[in-house]
Parts: C-alpha cells; sequence; structure tokens
C-alpha cells in the first residue's frame, strides 16, 4: 500500500514518509479515513471520527473524551462502542481501579491520519509534505511513537519478560494513574504488572515507564518510579515491586551503573525489547 519497499536505512526514513505515507496519490494517504467510511455499521462516520481525533490527541479518559467533544459523558456510549465493535479502539481497565476504563486508539495508522493527514490535508495536496512532517516532529514523537512505544512494553511484559524480571508470572499488564497528596495531582504510570494467586488477592510484581524520548532516559525517572513506588496500595504489594524502564534511546550511564547495582531494577532498551526477556 505504501508503493514499494520501506526505506533502505533511518537516514532515508524521512524521505519515504514523505513521497509514501504524506502523498495524496498513495493508497495509505486516505487509509485512515477509509476505514470508517466504509464501514456499513458506521451511519455518522463525522462524530466517530472526531471522537478519533479526540483519542489520538491524548485524550483517553471518557470525561477527556466529553470535554474534548464538547459533549456530555452520557452521549460518548455509542460512539465508544461502535469504535470498539469495529476493532479501531479498545477499551484498557485500570490497573488500580475498577470501572475507570482508559480508550485507546488500537491502529498506529489511525493515530497518523487524524493527527498529521487529516490535519494538513491542504497543505499535503501541495506538496508540502516536508515542511508538515518536519513542522510535527514533536507530534509525531509525543502522539504516535510514545503510545506504540508504550503498548509494545505491555505487550513484552505479558507475552516475553522472564519471571525473574517481572518479579513474578505476569497476569496482567495495565497502565494506572496515582494520585498523590504530596504533589497534589495524580501520576500517569504505564505499566503495573499483576500477578494473580490462586489462595491470595492479586499482588503487583513490577511497575514500569516507557520513554520513547530522542534522548537516553536518566536517573531522574528512577527516582520518580521509586516515590510512585511508594504510593502503591498496601493491600496490593507482598513484595517490594520492582522497576521497570524502557527506552527508545537507551540510559544514561549514572543511571547504568546504579541498575547494575540493585536487583530491584530493570532496564528494557530496543534490543532487550525485541531480542530479550
Amino acid at each position: 500500500m505504501c508503493g514499494g519497499s520501506g526505506p533502505a536505512d533511518l537516514a532515508k526514513f524521512d524521505g519515504w514518509v514523505e513521497r509514501r505515507l504524506l502523498n495524496p496519490a498513495s493508497a495509505m494517504f486516505r487509509e485512515g479515513a477509509l476505514l470508517l467510511r466504509e464501514e456499513p455499521s458506521i451511519a455518522d462516520p463525522t462524530s466517530y471520527a472526531a471522537t478519533l481525533s479526540a483519542l489520538s490527541a491524548g485524550n483517553h479518559r471518557r470525561s477527556e473524551i466529553a470535554s474534548a467533544l464538547g459533549r456530555p459523558s452520557g452521549a460518548l456510549a455509542h460512539l465508544l462502542s461502535g469504535l470498539q465493535d469495529i476493532g479501531l479502539i479498545e477499551q484498557v481497565d485500570d490497573a488500580l481501579r475498577e470501572k475507570r476504563a482508559l480508550f485507546r486508539v488500537a491502529e498506529p495508522i489511525v493515530r497518523f491520519h487524524q493527527l498529521i493527514v487529516q490535519r494538513h490535508e491542504p497543505e499535503l495536496v501541495v506538496r508540502r509534505a516536508a515542511q508538515v512532517w518536519a513542522a510535527n516532529a514533536d507530534t509525531v514523537s509525543g502522539k504516535i511513537y510514545g503510545p506504540h512505544f508504550e503498548d509494545l512494553s505491555r505487550e513484552w511484559c505479558f507475552e516475553h519478560a522472564a519471571a525473574e524480571t517481572l518479579g513474578g508470572v505476569a497476569a496482567a499488564v495495565r497502565p494506572t494513574r496515582i494520585p498523590c497528596r504530596e504533589h497534589r495531582q495524580g501520576h500517569e504510570l504505564d505499566i503495573v504488572v499483576t500477578e494473580t494467586n490462586p489462595f491470595a488477592a492479586d499482588r503487583i510484581t513490577a511497575i514500569g515507564e516507557a520513554k520513547s524520548t530522542i534522548t537516553p532516559v536518566s536517573l531522574a525517572e528512577l527516582q520518580r518510579l521509586e516515590h510512585l513506588r511508594g504510593l502503591l496500595p498496601s493491600a496490593k504489594v507482598v513484595a517490594l515491586p520492582k522497576i521497570l524502564l524502557f527506552s527508545r534511546a537507551g540510559f544514561t550511564a549514572d543511571l547504568a551503573h546504579t541498575a547494575a547495582r540493585r536487583s530491584d531494577v530493570e532496564l528494557v532498551d530496543l534490543g532487550r525489547l525485541y531480542g530479550g526477556s
């Protein structure tokens, strides 16, 4: 659908995106919109597209989506269920609180269409792909690469990580938001690994963060997770949960040195994510 093979190396990636994904003559350029328009169960593509746009922009909770759309939360049920039925979004339960689910876009190409192609279509039609791609680098990194990297990290924990890495066998790997009195706000946590025990309550064996930044993850992120570990509900903690740090760009020397001396910290770079446990 992109018209030929992919880029030969990273240096050619930006040019390939401009020619293949942001080219109005390519099949991929319209794919994100066609996913809705060709679905017979969708009677009002505009409302569903607006919901996808709100989700792609980072509004994952029902109240956030309602605010972005200017609608009451109770008016979203048919939109969210309709998008779930056709597989474009999925509901993710909160790791610590029942009945507080998140909704996320299931297909990265939908995020790409909503955030880049749809918003900048007039510019792309007149062949300004290079300018659009360069101007939206932060959006691509934070709203497309970031969520996808979080998904990969949770998938790795559930399907590939060793029990020694997680401090137990993962029965569920989900995100959460932890309230904090000290900072008077909630803290987002990408990864909470829970183990199910047949004769006891479920316990948290590990927590983690997935960073898709272009700079290495530093010691400050470990310190943040140590703070969040102390906020976990005591009823769900038996042994000290492990700390997992995922990074697309690796880790600073001081963080790597600290982690090497501690058994409760695991660093997962791209090499380990794709080839290790």
